[in-house]
């Protein structure tokens, strides 16, 4: 198998671990391993965010001020999952002819945010999908700001673009990072006093300044 390609778990082909087990202590366990495999698929793919369907999402919201509410379970009713998930969806195993069903899906979802491995993009419109924390937004805070600190970029100026696509950034983990998700790591720096958002008249972000 190439380099380039995720090796999924044994489990993945096994049929019972797409269908929710009725057993509560294997159900939790079940969770454990979805929650674990879902990681490791993004970190590997650079994957930022996914659909509610569990492909890699391409649909992007501004963060709104309401995100406090990720934290509470999510109704069946409240978001409409396709019953054919597509067959790129971490959710859905062509080769055994498996796919995980909205219910058992949502309990993914919410197992995860519960545990602060995902986030809702947009916590009043779910259809946005999920930000996807393979390192906490804390863990993400601190290896970026390390980047600053010995690479000596302390009271220095830098533009989004310049910490997320610039050469000077290709060789980290955070580099072409989900713009949305780098103003929330750029938040915990400025409530750690380590940052400053600078903005023009408009309020748009034209550049940061680390302490």
């Amino acid at each position: 198998m190439s380099s380039n390609t995720f090796k999924y778990p044994t489990i993945y082909n096994f049929p019972p671990f797409f269908t929710k087990q009725p057993n509560l202590q294997t159900f939790q366990i079940q969770l454990q391993i979805w929650q674990d495999l879902i990681l490791d698929y993004c970190k590997f793919y650079k994957i930022w965010s996914l659909s509610i369907n569990g492909q890699p999402n391409t649909t992007t919201t501004s963060i709104t001020d309401d995100d406090d509410d990720g934290e509470e379970d999510v109704d069946n009713d409240d978001i409409d999952i396709d019953v054919d998930i597509s067959k790129n969806s971490i959710f859905k195993n062509d080769k055994i002819e498996r796919y995980a069903k909205s219910d058992f899906i949502l309990d993914i979802i919410n197992h995860m945010i519960k545990n602060g491995k995902c986030e809702w993009i947009d916590a009043n419109n779910h259809k946005f999908g999920l930000f996807i924390y393979w390192y906490t937004l804390e863990e993400w805070a601190d290896k970026l700001y390390d980047w600053i600190d010995n690479t000596g970029q302390n009271n220095t100026v830098l533009t989004l673009y310049e910490i997320r696509k610039s050469e000077l950034t290709e060789n980290q983990e955070f580099n072409n990072i989900n713009l949305n998700l780098l103003i929330k790591i750029l938040e915990i720096l400025v409530k750690l006093n380590k940052a400053l958002i600078l903005k023009d008249d408009s309020g748009s972000i034209v550049g940061v300044k680390f302490s």
